[in-house]
């Protein structure tokens, strides 16, 4: 029988009913997250890592390092610290690392764990040691992988410095595969140095890492090759450093967010926290990125800074931005209308106050705003990008134009040659915030079909999942993980299931289940949920996640919820009542299932299920009624749930049918948020629930029934006052308030009140009428409160009684106790000894809704410095006159209490002193009253509330009488003296303005002087500098020694000046151009004699010993074993490196390959010492090698190019000394370069010329120019230069070799001497004769001839003993010029200094012929570039690379002392060594100024001159900059010249070995170091023998064998054998 209309309405009210009650059921649970494990660590979280093959986990936290399985099960935990550091110490791994600080157990934070499963390795960084890394095995981290540093390997800092050494500093990185598949390791740390707020006490000087330590780096992580591990992988080394200048560090303080790679890129998301707080509207976010190898290709590794660019990314507009970068995570969505999901970037940013949004940039915009910077920057320079030139490698110039250049795709990507300086696009890349909320502090993201999954953490603990479609919001989820502990801002997803999310917080690692599909029974409800992930398995029926459903990639078998509810499989039965004898028609909406079966029951009237099973699951199900008005049917009571039962019943008849309806209360225990009470005042309403495991349940589901609820908890009370008399409705709100009104006794006071039953709600609120109250009648309610401060250096506990005052019925006081400094603390309260954690909002107590931030259980607070306050002079005692005002001036100290003028007070012993002044900085203290006490001290105290300090005494003094008397006294003495002392100072002053002028006057005299001197002496010098280089022309040209000549000199200075200068006699024969000397040979120049009588076998031993030297081994072991000797000094050390070089000048490539092992030790040796200092001076056998390497080498270009402009310049230099007086005896001139050798006396001298005849010479007489005051022997030298200038100085005659005869008119001929019977005495010196002397003519004839034989004479004038003789001046000696005879005043009386500007005329007559030097010098002919000089300075930078030195200066100090300084410097000073001539002492001193100037210019220091600085230095302070600019472009030249092949430089070095082959006795040379190897023969054999490879060949046995035969004894060579 078919219901009726009523029983209709009644079943549907119920399903109305039970649809709101699944609804809310939907709300609390819906999309519900969960966690699905969890390991807790009992030290703070650092990172944690993800192996997507093996499912492990590693997990670094503080101290610690886990490996942890797929379900957070602990495999292997190992302990990382702390240990013995300190910040300002080397890491203990570099060798000889010494530290003079204190170290102290420091705590190791994980700064960097990223795995490279390729070589099987965990790289795990701390904190401690200077940021160093370890490889640790991936099977068991306890266990180091890789050691490294290797035992006695070579080590620099840079190799061990690698990540951030603090725990507050970032650090990002990855791993990546190289060209090849080499691995290599990008990694950006934080500067953490000098200026840092990281180590506020550390200083540059004590600690070179932070320095050093780039912020950006790429570098080597290949195991296999460990001598290069955690190098910079590349040459030059600079390439793949990004490091920020150390003068704009300050304004570019790097926070690294993030790290990753897509495509071929690597993208490092960075915050520039130098910009925050200044303008809350601008951005400092920055998103950088960099080009990464291919490793399918094997081409030439890319530059991290030709590819570096970075822009700036915004988050919001108008004023609504939120500035700060905290989370980023790369993924592909489906978002809008693409076809495909395309690649984005989303971020979580934050601004100040905690408020926090969501933006997604798309990485297509990245990109092409990436291509389209490069394009601007390539046609010059533009508005929207320029060159980073915050870092050491974007020194360059701006962007420029480089012609009608099509720039490729990949350099549009990834730079070019000419694009090569790291670029910063200037306008941000802006996106509009999606989702804002409080406290965001991470994200992750997932692209879930087709729909975008938003996974947010919060800095107090929660999740949230947010679901976007088109980036439109959806739906949020929150989730509580762990309370009060930040979501840290990196979280990933399981690499091989995405339904599951890893994430870390403070002290936990979570593994979240993103979605629990199995909450939801029906398709409706699974669909209706939003949740992404879920979606109905139909041929299951239930919910689950695709990959769940078995069948879910057959069609339709799994409907997502992009799908409507409408698509979820239904039944319709039509008609749904039938009659037993009608038929049935079944419908269904899904068309893959088939109806397996229907089964009824045959009673009086049923309602019958149907269901449409597959593989005997009910796929969907309906049912009908079938009925029968023939029977009377009955319904039996029966509930098939226990929390079902009947509430009511009634009959009803239909055509002779009953049919029983029934009204059906459904509830659940668990719905709603019920506390205890509440839970037991159901059963009051038939409800069979209990309170069980702190919630309700069903009582046959409960195995543990808690009978006892917790304590009432009020919440609320109102109103707050009422009447005496009585009868106030009090409203009472809370929890736990009991379950019944008869439960409940209410007292106010001692007065009970009566509870009100009808307005009773269970447990949470009811309402009684308080009765007649007395008068003043005090409601007392008692709590015991406990205090707690908490800090860094106190924990105490303070109770209410002792240190808590209560002030009024809603403030409690409480006194901290004293800190000793300024620091952070905490306060907790404890109420009846339950933790206070602030007001509660939320009266069901659910807690905190789930936006807002929850409540700290500890208050915050801060203690700061006292305030410092002072007297104005910072005076202790003030002296007080009794009866006068009193006005103190009191000047404040820094302070952050932000103080005002009613909370501080002034007393003067026990007296109030009134402010009358008051700012920021002082304040001023009056009294204008006497005074309580009239004698004695009384104190200056400061009060700021209970702080009292006393800052000075008051001394209260006697009567004023006697001080006015004695201030009237001193006042008229002061007036007098001032009188006087302005009389004085007007007649100094006239007196001064007379003496101004006059100098004024003669100031201008000198200068114009100077001038006329500079421009006469300059056209003068040309003249005869162009006679000079036509006569150059005309004869044999430039004196040039032989090349065997230079050698000598230049390997052998000191040897060679001896035996010139002492054992050198001329020998002259006759030449139809005169007498002429016959030069000598040095000893390595003559023919080998050896001495065969003496020892037969000498010859033998020679060779033997020559062929030992060729032995690379046996040679570097045979140096280094000499060196090691304390008496083998350093001239020792440089005899032996010229004999080597002269021993193996027939194989220089042999040569250069030992040199550069020998330097190779001596960079190792300098590097872990101070590298800058290396080569700086030649105290060693190679540095000495590397100086006749650089002269053999450099001779050809010397010659060709150098040659001609330095020989001018040395004429040059001559002929304008030559143009003034010089004093034969001291060698001062009127005309120098050095002011020591400068003659500061005006001289009066006249130039004049005389005619000379040289007796068989064969030519005619010459006019030579002399000066009046010139000694005899200065006119023969004149005389000896004219007649030989055109012939080497070694064939000229000595001075003292010739005779100079004058024939005066009208008188006999006379020979001239310096010292003669006619000699004059002057101040008890006899002088030297002159030509004023001699009162010779101008145009007077004379002749020089050859003396038969050499007469014993005195010498030349500069031997002569200055106390007996002089030329023009006396010695520099007061007690000298205080005995001058009245002779000489005459003479203008000026300071010496005056003469002084001398030297500026020399120098700029000189000036052109020095310019023309150091042009030469410092250019590169392209028809013949030095060679050897790019080959060298190559080899220092890839010495300096394999180091890991990246500091430019060090580069520049190294070529500047392996060349200008230790060979063209060199060169200059000694200019001997290249020419045959005659450098006199004074010109050395002239040429050591310009060696100063040379040397200054290659110097990286600027000149700090000043008027006390020397003037060898400021003569040419002027032009320092220009020819360092020089010197800087030379070296850029040389760098970009084509790199230099070994093959290329060997063949160079084989044409020069036989260009000179036999020019040089080689076994004299071999004999010359056979005596050293005797000499320390036992040190030799010893250092032979520790040596394997020695031992192996026999070098100790053939070295035996060759000291045998050059002594002869054949025995011992025979006991050896």
């Amino acid at each position: 029988m078919p219901p009726s209309t009523a029983d209709r309405s009644s079943l549907g009210l119920l399903a109305t009913v039970f649809a709101v009650f699944l609804t809310a059921l939907q709300t609390r649970t819906a999309g519900a997250l969960k966690i699905q494990q969890a390991f807790a660590s009992p030290n703070r979280t650092n990172n944690f890592v993800v192996d997507a093959v093996s499912r492990r986990v590693y997990l670094a936290a503080v101290n610690s390092l886990y490996q942890l399985n797929a379900t957070l099960a602990r495999e292997v935990e190992t302990r990382t610290g702390p240990v013995l550091d300190n910040p300002l110490c080397h890491a203990p791994q570099l060798p000889q690392a010494t530290c003079e600080h204190q170290k102290t157990l420091t705590d190791n934070h994980n700064k960097l764990l990223a795995l490279d499963r390729a070589q099987g390795v965990l790289l795990a960084c701390g904190s401690v040691y200077q940021g160093f890394c370890e490889l640790r095995s991936m099977d068991n981290v306890s266990r180091v992988a890789v050691k490294f540093p290797q035992d006695g390997a070579t080590v620099f800092p840079s190799m061990l410095n690698i990540v951030a050494n603090h725990e507050n500093a970032s650090t990002v990185g990855l791993v990546f595969r190289s060209h090849g598949g080499a691995p290599r390791l990008l990694v950006a740390a934080t500067y953490t140095g000098m200026g840092t707020e990281y180590f506020s006490n550390n200083h540059s000087k004590e600690d070179l890492r932070f320095e050093n330590t780039p912020e950006i780096a790429i570098r080597s992580l290949n195991t296999k090759d460990l001598g290069r591990l955690f190098t910079y992988d590349i040459n030059p080394s600079e390439d793949n450093v990004f490091k920020i200048k150390q003068e704009v560090k300050q304004k570019n303080k790097l926070s690294f967010v993030h790290a990753f790679v897509h495509k071929n890129y690597s993208y490092i998301a960075i915050n520039n926290d130098a910009n925050t707080g200044l303008k809350e509207s601008q951005p400092n976010s920055i998103l950088a990125r960099i080009c990464l190898d291919d490793p399918r290709k094997s081409a030439e590794s890319r530059k991290l800074t030709e590819s570096y660019i970075q822009m700036g990314i915004q988050c919001g507009s108008n004023g609504n931005i939120y500035n700060r970068l905290l989370s980023i995570y790369p993924v592909d969505i489906s978002a809008q209308s693409a076809a495909r999901p395309e690649p984005y970037l989303f971020g979580v940013f934050a601004r100040a106050g905690g408020q926090s949004a969501v933006c997604a940039f798309r990485v297509a915009d990245v990109e092409e705003r990436i291509r389209q910077g490069r394009r601007n920057c390539s046609n010059g320079p533009n508005s929207d990008v320029q060159v980073l030139d915050s870092v050491i490698q974007g020194s360059g110039a701006e962007c420029e134009r480089k012609g009608a250049i099509k720039l490729q795709e990949e350099q549009l990507n990834c730079g070019a040659a000419h694009l090569q300086h790291p670029l910063a696009l200037r306008r941000p890349l802006r996106a509009q915030p999606i989702y804002e909320a409080l406290g965001l502090s991470s994200i992750a993201v997932d692209n879930v079909h087709n729909h975008t999954v938003v996974f947010l953490g919060t800095s107090w603990g929660r999740l949230r999942k947010v679901r976007y479609l088109n980036i439109t919001l959806c739906y949020i989820i929150p989730h509580v993980l762990v309370a009060n502990e930040p979501v840290h801002h990196f979280m990933t997803f399981d690499p091989s299931d995405h339904n599951y999310l890893y994430l870390m917080t403070t002290h936990h690692f979570l593994r979240v289940q993103v979605s629990v599909c199995g909450l939801y029974s029906s398709c409706s409800e699974c669909l209706s949920a939003g949740d992404a992930h879920c979606g109905w398995c139909t041929l299951e029926r239930r919910c689950s996640v695709q990959k769940d459903c078995s069948s879910g990639t057959q069609g339709r078998s799994w409907i997502s919820t992009g799908d409507s509810v409408q698509q979820c499989p239904s039944m319709t039965i039509t008609p749904s009542e039938i009659s037993r004898s009608a038929h049935m028609r079944v419908q269904h909406t899904h068309t893959l299932l088939h109806v397996c079966g229907i089964i009824c029951l045959c009673l009086d009237h049923v309602t019958v299920p149907v269901a449409i099973m597959v593989n005997r699951v009910p796929v969907v199900s309906g049912r009908f009624i079938i009925y029968e008005c023939k029977r009377t049917g009955e319904i039996h009571l029966n509930t098939a749930n226990g929390s079902d039962f009947w509430k009511g019943l009634r009959r009803q008849m239909c055509n002779d049918v009953c049919v029983c309806v029934c009204a059906v209360e459904v509830y659940s225990c668990s719905a709603g948020d019920s506390d205890c009470s509440q839970c037991w005042g159901r059963q009051a309403q038939g409800h069979m629930c209990v309170w069980c495991e702190n919630s309700c349940q069903q009582q046959e589901q409960c195995h543990s029934i808690t009978t006892r609820c917790p304590d009432p908890h009020i919440q609320k009370v109102e109103p707050l006052s009422g009447p005496l008399a009585g009868g106030t409705l009090l409203t009472v709100q809370g929890r736990n308030l009991g379950h019944s009104a008869a439960h409940l006794n209410v007292y106010i006071g001692r007065v009970p009140c009566s509870i009100l039953p009808q307005y009773y709600t269970v447990s949470v609120r009811y309402v009684h009428t308080d009765q007649t109250l007395t008068p003043f009648m005090l409601v007392e309610i008692s709590a015991d409160v406990c205090v707690i401060f908490q800090s860094v250096h106190l924990f105490i506990w303070i109770s209410f009684l002792q240190s808590c005052s209560c002030v009024s019925s809603t403030l409690i006081v409480c006194q901290s106790p004293a800190a000793s400094q300024s620091q952070q603390a905490k306060a907790h309260f404890y109420l009846n000894e339950v933790l206070y954690r602030g007001e509660d909002a939320s009266p069901s107590g659910r807690g905190p809704d789930e936006d807002e931030e929850p409540q700290a259980d500890a208050f915050q607070f801060e203690y700061v410095e006292d305030p410092q306050f002072y007297t104005a002079n910072k005076e202790k005692l003030i002296k007080h006159h009794p009866g006068e005002p009193l006005i103190l001036i009191i000047n404040k100290g820094p302070s952050e209490l932000d103080l005002t003028l009613q909370e501080y007070s002034v007393t003067i012993g026990s007296d109030l002193c009134d402010i009358t002044f008051h700012n920021e900085q002082l304040f001023h203290c009056t009294i204008n009253r006497s005074l309580s006490a009239s004698t004695g001290e009384l104190p200056v105290t400061v009060c700021v509330g209970h702080f009292r300090k006393v800052i000075a005494m008051v001394q209260m003094g006697g009567g004023s009488e006697l001080a006015i008397v004695v201030s009237i006294v001193v006042c008229c003495v002061l007036l007098l003296l001032c009188t006087v002392a302005l009389v004085v100072y007007c007649t100094k002053s006239r007196r001064a303005e007379r003496y101004w002028q006059k100098t004024l006057l003669q100031m201008e005299e000198m200068e114009s002087q100077i001038r006329d001197e500079i421009r006469k002496g300059f056209a003068e010098l040309q003249t005869d500098m162009t006679d000079l280089t036509k006569e150059l022309s005309r004869t044999q040209g430039i004196p040039f020694l032989e090349y065997k000549q230079f050698v000598t000199r230049t390997f052998f200075p000191k040897m060679c000046s001896d035996y010139e200068r002492r054992l050198v006699q001329p020998v002259y024969e006759n030449n139809p151009l005169g007498p002429r000397a016959l030069s000598e040979t040095h000893p390595l120049l003559q023919d080998w004699q050896s001495s065969n009588r003496m020892r037969p076998n000498l010859d033998e031993g020679i060779t033997l010993f020559s062929t030992l030297l060729n032995n690379k081994h046996f040679l570097v072991t045979f140096v280094h074993a000499l060196e090691q000797q304390k008496d083998f000094a350093v001239r020792d050390r440089c005899n032996l490196a010229s004999l080597l070089t002269i021993a193996l000048h027939g194989k220089l490539e042999y040569y250069t390959s030992i040199m550069k092992d020998l330097l190779v030790d001596l960079i190792d040796a300098s590097a872990s010492k101070n590298p800058k200092l290396m080569l700086r001076r030649t105290e060693s056998v190679v540095e000495k090698m590397v100086t006749n390497w650089m002269s053999i080498c450099m001779y050809s270009y010397l010659k060709e190019t150098v040659g001609e402009p330095f020989f001018l310049l040395l004429c040059a230099i001559k002929q304008q000394i030559n143009k003034g007086s010089t004093d034969a005896i001291t060698g001062k001139a009127r005309y120098t370069l050095n002011e020591e050798w400068l003659l500061r006396e005006n001289v009066e001298t006249k130039p004049q010329n005389i005619h000379v005849s040289f007796q068989g010479f064969g030519m005619d007489s010459v006019s030579v120019r002399v000066m009046n005051t010139d000694t005899i022997g200065q006119v023969k030298d004149k005389i000896l230069e004219a007649f030989y200038k055109n012939l080497p100085f070694s064939q000229w005659p000595r001075e003292e070799d010739v005779d100079l005869e004058w024939f005066p008119e009208g008188r006999s001929s006379r020979i001239l001497q310096d010292l003669d019977d006619t000699s004059v005495m002057e101040d008890g010196r006899k002088k030297l004769n002159t030509v004023f002397h001699y009162q010779i003519p101008d145009g007077a004839s004379l002749a020089m001839s050859m003396k038969d034989n050499r007469e014993n004479t005195l010498g030349r004038a500069k031997d002569l003993d200055t106390e007996k003789y002089v030329h023009l001046v006396l010695p520099h000696d007061e007690l000298t010029e205080s005995r001058r005879s009245h002779r000489h005043s005459h003479r203008k009386k000026v300071l010496p200094e005056i003469y002084l500007t001398r030297l500026l005329s020399t120098k700029g007559t000189l000036q052109k012929f020095l310019d023309d030097l150091f042009q030469a010098i410092l250019s590169i002919p392209p028809e013949k570039p030095p060679l050897a000089v790019k080959y060298f300075f190559d080899f220092l930078e890839e010495q300096a690379d394999k180091r890991g030195i990246t500091d430019p200066d060090t580069l520049h100090i190294w070529k500047t002392n392996s060349l200008p300084l230790r060979f063209w410097v060199n060169i200059l000073k000694n200019p001997q060594f290249v020419f045959d001539i005659d450098k006199t002492d004074h010109m050395d001193a002239c040429l050591s100024v310009i060696a100063q100037a040379f040397i200054d210019a290659c110097s990286l220091s600027d000149l700090q001159l000043g008027k006390d600085s020397p003037t060898n230095k400021l003569l040419y302070a002027k032009e320092i900059p220009e020819y360092k600019k020089r010197v800087q472009c030379y070296y850029k030249q040389i760098q970009e010249m084509a790199p230099l092949s070994e093959q290329e430089m060997n063949a160079h070095l084989a044409e020069e070995s036989r260009r000179y082959r036999n020019e040089f006795n080689t076994n004299l040379a071999l004999m010359e170091v056979y005596k050293y190897a005797k000499k320390y023969r036992n040190q030799v054999v010893s250092a032979l023998d520790s040596s394997p490879t020695a031992r192996r060949t026999q070098l100790q046995h053939k070295f035996e064998q060759v000291i045998a035969l050059v002594e002869d004894n054949i025995y011992e060579c025979s006991s050896e054998a």
